[in-house]
């Protein structure tokens, strides 16, 4: 008796959604100047206690399309952009659905969808989708709504701080009546993934972010294909012009702040300025920026994530999990990262993460008390590593646009320089003997592994990876380092002997595999990996393959990073972190 109102409903509001987006185009004055954020018509448009991110504003900047988990799955809605607005459910087929894209003559949405695979489009009244492209995601109409240009790779991370894209994601462009994609970048032009691709005003250029670790910037390429064109030399995310005006907004670093930035461009989207501060967000991070038709409404996702270091104990003997897992830290203000545990076992290092602020280094019991900083953040502070001994630490610096490796007394707080590093240097580890780092390099255009000595002295490349293989960890012994290795959509976990060779592949799981340490005798593996769309604790076998899983976390938009295995064997700590976020819109004045 209950469905027949419901079906009302829903036909009311179809019709209401049908006649906004099928009448006439509305007359608007153009906003030439750019815009500037009226913050007092800021509007929250969901409430959701879960994740609704990803928001597109009808061509009016009437309605909101996004992605959102509030029934399980994470599904396309669309929902009035003034409060109180009735929702609708397009998708309801399980497909952890992402992206939303409203097309021009807001006829059509697009989407991505993660477990059917590719980029589809269904009608904005709802309806039966269809698939446009079997691989990619991202999509983004072109001012002409002819032709949707996307990033080729999915990023599998809904954590506050995920990057656009990882290596090799390029950009391609499909038309929207179908046919076979263009690729309009090329892997390593520019090094590092390619995504989050937005059209200039005039459709002739692309603006996409470039991320690889803790480099990246905004770049621009024709949408004809060419040399890309930087447009901005800090890291940005979510890259947007706004369709009738003169810029280009990002959400990202500027300076000391985090928030949204700007930068003067031209219609055909060159950058003809500096790029300047237009908001600091604070710990809420603006992503997923997006701009109605008229350049009048701007609607992003307000992410926020409760991080924290956790501990699960493990059996010695069958490495099993005898336990649930336990928070180590409690403080939800500052990001908690990268543990690793010293040679003895009885104290944690671990990085401390503010955004718009530098890394710090902090160091605990294996118990999780006694926390305090080291007080190290003269520079961007990386992941610390230890010296045998358990009384130094190495830290990778960088500061004034130069990257150092240093050693610390703990006990003393003595600092000694040892070498200068490159800034493409990323992810640095010592060896067990303290003798030399291990890092990510993408001197030859995607991340490698290099290793070069602690004393100073010219680098030695270990891996030639087309892809990806990347992020090294030392075995006990220091003979091998696991390595992720990345083919296509998905990323395994490999090794390779430290003085080079040639790499063997451990796994061969459809998902993502992000190895961190080993057992403490050199046999097992573990890593933080995405299976079925959920990150978890696993292990691997280096003798015999065999994997384990050690935790049962079951929400999307949890996540793992980082494990740590105690040389007592006895203990597991890691990074775990729950991300919520809502959907608001703000008028530009």
């Amino acid at each position: 008796m209950v469905a027949a109102p419901v079906g009302i409903l829903v036909l009311c509001v179809l019709g209401w959604l049908a006649w906004h987006f099928l009448a006439a185009p509305k007359q608007v004055a153009p906003v030439l100047s750019g815009g500037v954020l009226d913050e007092s018509s800021l509007t929250q448009v969901t409430s959701s206690p879960g994740l609704d991110i990803y928001p597109s504003l009808s061509p009016d900047g009437s309605f909101i399309a996004y992605s959102s988990d509030q029934n399980g799955n994470f599904e396309i809605y669309v929902k009035s952009r003034t409060p109180g607005g009735r929702e609708i459910q397009l998708t309801s087929d399980g497909g952890e659905n992402f992206q939303p894209a409203w097309s021009p003559d807001g006829k059509l949405i697009a989407y991505y969808s993660q477990k059917r695979g590719g980029i589809w489009l269904i009608p904005a009244l709802g309806g039966s989708p269809r698939l446009l492209t079997d691989f990619g995601s991202h999509p983004a109409w072109s001012p002409d709504g002819s032709e949707i240009a996307f990033q080729s790779y999915p990023v599998n991370d809904l954590s506050q701080g995920a990057f656009d894209a990882m290596p090799p994601s390029t950009i391609w462009i499909v038309p929207t009546q179908g046919g076979t994609p263009t690729q309009v970048t090329k892997p390593g032009n520019p090094p590092g993934g390619h995504g989050a691709p937005s059209w200039s005003p005039d459709g002739s250029r692309i603006a996409f972010s470039v991320t690889s670790t803790f480099l990246g910037g905004i770049w621009s390429v024709s949408a004809n294909g060419g040399e890309p064109q930087r447009l901005l030399q800090n890291r940005g995310y979510d890259p947007v012009y706004v369709p009738a005006g003169q810029a280009l907004y990002f959400s990202g670093p500027t300076g000391i702040a985090w928030g949204l930035g700007r930068v003067a461009a031209s219609p055909a989207g060159i950058a003809l300025g500096h790029t300047e501060l237009v908001k600091d967000t604070g710990q809420v991070l603006y992503k997923h920026l997006n701009f109605s038709a008229d350049g009048r409404f701007m609607a992003y996702s307000a992410i926020s994530a409760a991080n924290n270091i956790w501990s699960v104990r493990i059996s010695p003997d069958k490495a099993e999990a005898t336990g649930p897992p336990e928070p180590l830290t409690h403080d939800t203000n500052f990001r908690k990262t990268g543990p690793l545990f010293s040679p003895d076992g009885s104290k944690i290092t671990y990085g401390v993460y503010q955004v718009g602020a530098n890394w710090d280094v902090w160091l605990m019991d294996s118990d999780g008390k006694n926390a305090k900083p080291l007080s190290v953040s003269r520079g961007a502070a990386q992941f610390a590593s230890w010296f045998p001994g358990a009384e130094r630490l190495g830290i990778a610096l960088r500061q004034e646009g130069h990257a150092f490796l240093e050693s610390l007394d703990i006990e003393s707080g003595r600092r000694i320089r040892l070498r200068e590093m490159s800034n493409d240097w990323t992810s640095p580890r010592l060896s067990p003997d303290g003798k030399q780092i291990a890092f990510n390099s993408t001197q030859g255009g995607t991340i490698n592994v290099w290793t070069a000595p602690v004393e100073g002295g010219p680098p030695r490349q270990l891996t030639f990876d087309k892809e990806l293989m990347g992020f090294p960890s030392w075995s006990p012994d220091g003979k091998f380092l696991a390595i992720e290795i990345k083919r296509g959509n998905d990323s395994n976990l490999g090794i390779i002997p430290s003085g080079g060779g040639t790499p063997i592949q451990l796994t061969s799981d459809h998902g993502q595999t992000f190895p961190h340490d080993w057992s403490p005798d050199g046999d097992k593996i573990v890593f933080a990996g995405l299976r079925n769309g959920i990150w978890n604790l696993w292990w691997v076998s280096r003798r015999d393959k065999t994997e384990k899983q050690i935790t049962n976390y079951s929400k999307l938009n949890t996540y793992v990073r980082y494990p740590a295995w105690s040389p007592r064997g006895d203990q597991i700590v890691y990074e775990y972190g729950e991300t919520t976020g809502n959907i608001w819109v703000m008028r530009m004045k």
